[in-house]
């Protein structure tokens, strides 16, 4: 882990060029909005991009959580903002392309109200177990959930979120009877994990990287891709383990305002685009098994819509609806 001194003192040769590039913006704090609680894989993204974007601006960009409603709370409240560029909003492909899918009656409508602004890692899930489980590999655990249905417990960061519909996916090709647990986040569904309430849970491995290390939560397969994840090569793939259809690649971004003028979202994604670059950050995500991968807004747009594609015919498949 990078030492929260070592990333302040990270190098600001960036900020003058910004700071031209930028004119008169900002200047005021900015407010970063994260649809999920603090501690979550959403937040351990976010916060040191807004610490290094605070840096190079000039001005504090401060994380807000606004955790509910599976991250469209927070989405809700970036679409409600003035389109001036000083409310914006961390996402992943869940919440952005696939939530506008599953909810029918969203407070504000996505492609209307935001505009994308650049993505910042790509990844994929893990799915994950506690150790005194006694499970070590994704077959294992299908054995024991097919010798148990029903009486084990799946934790998700919220209904219809990229966690639950990587376990429907998981259930239904495994063909295992497991109770799906929603909460507001993932991670207050990890220490109930750790705590014995449910036995398994599929998310992002920077959630629980101090746990795996501590060696209470085991990852036993990864599902962002038919290969292994490059930063856990011994975690073998859904594919190598007999579920060669189980792949749920993730990525995560940031959306602001629409309507926001053209120069104003050009300064944030640059912001993003260096703080990404800085060594500092890059070690830092690295220890918590994340892979940065920036992408301008125009492309990220495209992913959305790659995203939705993607996602439509398997919601209608599994049936999931909400509100």
């Amino acid at each position: 882990m990078v030492p929260r001194r070592t990333l302040l003192a990270a190098p600001l040769l960036a900020a003058p060029a910004l700071a031209r590039a930028q004119g008169a913006f900002p200047t005021r704090p900015i407010r970063l909005v994260v649809g999920f609680p603090p501690g979550g894989g959403s937040d351990l993204v976010a916060r040191p991009i807004a610490q290094r974007m605070s840096e190079l601006l000039g001005q504090p960009v401060t994380v807000e959580n606004r955790g509910g409603a599976n991250g469209n709370l927070g989405l809700d409240a970036v679409a409600k903002a003035a389109p001036d560029g000083y409310t914006f909003g961390h996402v992943n492909n869940s919440v952005i392309a696939v939530n506008p899918l599953l909810y029918r009656n969203l407070p504000f409508d996505a492609e209307r109200d935001l505009t994308p602004l650049a993505t910042a890692t790509v990844g994929g899930l893990f799915v994950m177990v506690p150790t005194d489980l006694g499970v070590r590999t994704l077959p294992e655990l299908v054995a024991m959930a097919r010798a148990r249905p029903g009486q084990l417990n799946f934790g998700s960061g919220g209904a219809g979120s990229i966690t639950h519909l990587g376990f429907e996916l998981f259930a239904r090709q495994a063909g295992v009877n497991i109770v799906h647990v929603p909460y507001r986040g993932s991670a207050p569904a990890l220490q109930d994990m750790l705590g014995g309430r449910v036995q398994l849970m599929i998310d992002g491995i920077n959630l629980a990287i101090a746990q795996i290390q501590a060696g209470r939560v085991r990852a036993i397969a990864f599902l962002g891709g038919r290969e292994r994840h490059p930063l856990f090569p011994d975690v073998p793939s859904a594919a190598e383990q007999g579920l060669p259809d189980l792949v749920v690649p993730g990525w995560q971004g940031f959306v602001g305002r629409a309507g926001t003028p053209e120069p104003i979202l050009d300064a944030l994604q640059d912001a993003i685009r260096a703080s990404l670059s800085d060594p500092a950050v890059q070690q830092l995500f690295t220890t918590q098994g994340i892979i940065t991968r920036f992408n301008d807004r125009r492309t990220m747009g495209r992913m959305i819509a790659e995203e939705k594609a993607r996602w439509a015919p398997i919601i209608r498949e599994v049936g999931i609806s909400l509100d």
